[in-house]
């Protein structure tokens, strides 16, 4: 694996006293793709949430590409870094949400192209080109015009991750991007990020699709109770658990199949 691009250490986060994230120590490295697996509560969404900023930490420390995003000192005390400094940071992850989040009043090239004029200060016709290309590489090129109610789900999540590449990140997150879908939309979906996985696009994955993380992840992270209780080589973790957690989440899963 290439350089370090995320280091998370002893991350914690409390919603009104309940302790949701428990000393979480995460890494990743350049070209990785990670994927987070575990039961629905066990704290795989507000993990991501809090390495993209979308939620604040109660304590730990998260340094993203060697600038320190936040920090806690010897006296407990949450420290981020300048609201402009937290800005630029988050620019270089990209996130993808599993109910898209796409503006229902654009098409789907003005989806693309609205943050990188708006926010990365692009020209517009260069925006509006870039949105285009992406949209042929997840194999949209025939819906530029189209509204996100014209699409299917699969679709529209397609765009959701095409909209993310538009602002050229360095990481880019997907939280649970199929679990909104059918199950004959999974695929599309999942053959898109397993394309950008070919290209070495650095991405963390939280899913609850096993053959996915199998077949495509470079490392998995089983979760519970906010906690890491196992990772490694999916291979090693899906097909030969050590701890008794991860066989019994593993025999529910097979069994809700």
């Amino acid at each position: 694996m290439g350089k370090s691009m995320l280091q998370a250490k002893n991350i914690q986060k409390r919603f009104n006293g309940p302790e949701v994230l428990r000393g979480i120590d995460l890494t990743l490295s350049e070209g990785e793709v990670l994927a987070v697996i575990g039961p629905s509560g066990s704290g795989k969404s507000t993990l991501l949430r809090c390495l993209v900023r979308l939620e604040r930490i109660d304590g730990g420390e998260i340094v993203l590409k060697g600038d320190t995003m936040v920090s806690t000192d010897e006296k407990g005390a949450v420290r981020y870094a300048p609201e402009s400094a937290i800005r630029t940071m988050r620019r270089k992850l990209g996130m993808v949400f599993q109910d898209f989040n796409l503006f229902p009043h654009l098409s789907v090239t003005e989806n693309l192209a609205l943050a990188p004029v708006r926010v990365l200060k692009k020209d517009r016709r260069a925006a509006v080109e870039k949105a285009h290309a992406l949209l042929h590489k997840v194999g949209l090129a025939d819906k530029k015009k189209s509204y996100p109610h014209e699409l299917s789900g699969g679709q529209k999540q397609r765009v959701a991750i095409a909209r993310a590449l538009a602002m050229e990140p360095d990481i880019l997150c997907f939280d649970e991007p199929t679990s909104a879908l059918d199950p004959e939309l999974t695929g599309e979906v999942l053959k898109v990020i397993q394309d950008l996985a070919a290209e070495n696009m650095t991405m963390i994955v939280v899913t609850h699709e096993m053959g996915f993380a199998r077949e495509v992840a470079d490392r998995v992270v089983f979760m519970d109770d906010g906690k890491i209780v196992e990772e490694g080589d999916p291979k090693d973790v899906l097909l030969h658990p050590k701890t008794q957690r991860m066989k019994d989440f593993l025999a529910q899963v097979l069994h809700m199949r």
